[in-house]
């Protein structure tokens, strides 16, 4: 009962966003109509929403690695169709992030500190990959800069937080033991003690394989980057004369407030921050925009309801345990990367 009224609640809250976005005249009819007849833009845009998805994928796939476990790129991508459809339409990120650890913790229940730990650091990698992303556009548009303090404060903001999130990691993997004594101090009185600690020594683990951790922040970031081309192309359907490229310094920062648990998909609260970004930068269509991207992205989505129909089955081999299935695919991983770097 609780739980269905708070779903209540989050799907009042878009709907009271969605109807105040529509009457303001901040997103209309129009962009759900362009999103679909502009076809050859639609086209394009879902083609790289898939891309997208298949890097999600082969970065997951490889995170499993460093802690003995083996995830195939394959079913890789079909936990991350099936997480992406229920994040669409639940509350918030969380509840694809909750899907993909249900199925990849299927027969390995003495693992799932572990998996629930390489599912939320993958979703962290996802997170600094998009606040880093206006860093390293900034170098190569310094008159935006120049002419807008809110592209400042955007800026400083999000090398502050990515650098926490980076000291956090150090952290975790230079002081593991004393950060699970701290942990578990502050948290002696209560049930869950131990596993804020066994989390943190899980992530310690990737200490030792940095460069899988590279991998899969570079796949995040081309990932990340493919999504803000297609926001591109959405402005572009809806107004191709107001496309400005001070537009990439803003759009990673607009997916990062359209992830917030608020209502199913950040529906109506990603519109509203997009209109607000493009607005105080003196640009037009943030609504819109992200508008025509969610019906393509949800298009996409849809695609996981049907692995979800049939079944994901059994995802995960555990390595350590001497699973000979999981320790002759490894090459699986290694083909998908180097197709991607070719």
């Amino acid at each position: 009962m609780q739980r269905a009224f708070w779903t209540a609640v989050r799907l009042s809250i878009a709907g009271a966003l969605l109807f105040y976005l529509a009457k303001s005249g901040i997103i209309d009819e129009h962009a759900v109509v362009r999103s679909f007849t502009a076809w050859p833009i639609a086209i394009a845009a879902i083609v790289l929403i898939v891309f997208d998805t298949l890097l999600m994928a082969i970065r997951l796939a490889i995170l499993f690695r460093p802690l003995g476990l083996h995830l195939t790129v394959p079913q890789s991508m079909k936990l991350t169709l099936v997480g992406i459809f229920f994040r669409t339409f639940l509350p918030g990120v969380a509840g694809g992030d909750a899907v993909k650890f249900f199925y990849a913790a299927k027969g390995l229940v003495g693992r799932r500190v572990d998996i629930v730990t390489i599912v939320l650091f993958d979703r962290a990698i996802g997170m600094f990959s998009l606040l880093i992303m206006p860093l390293l556009f900034a170098p190569f548009l310094p008159r935006s800069i120049w002419e807008s303090r809110v592209i400042e404060d955007v800026l400083a903001a999000c090398a502050i937080v990515s650098g926490c999130m980076l000291l956090g990691f150090v952290l975790c993997i230079s002081f593991a033991g004393q950060m699970d004594r701290m942990a578990r101090w502050i948290l002696r009185s209560t049930r869950i003690a131990p596993l804020p600690g066994q989390m943190i020594r899980a992530v310690g683990m990737f200490g030792r394989h940095l460069d899988r951790v590279g991998e899969a922040l570079g796949l995040s970031l081309v990932a990340n980057a493919s999504l803000v081309v297609v926001m591109i192309l959405a402005v572009v359907a809806l107004n191709p004369n107001g496309l400005d490229w001070k537009m990439s310094l803003l759009i990673p920062v607009g997916f990062i407030a359209n992830s917030l648990p608020i209502t199913p998909g950040g529906l109506g609260v990603g519109e509203a921050a997009f209109d607000q970004l493009f607005k105080m930068t003196g640009l037009h269509g943030g609504g819109g925009a992200l508008l025509c991207w969610r019906i393509w992205f949800t298009l996409v989505s849809l695609s996981g309801l049907w692995f979800y129909v049939r079944g994901v089955g059994r995802s995960v081999r555990d390595v350590r345990a001497g699973d000979a299935e999981s320790q002759t695919e490894e090459p699986e991983v290694k083909d998908a990367i180097g197709s991607i770097r070719g």
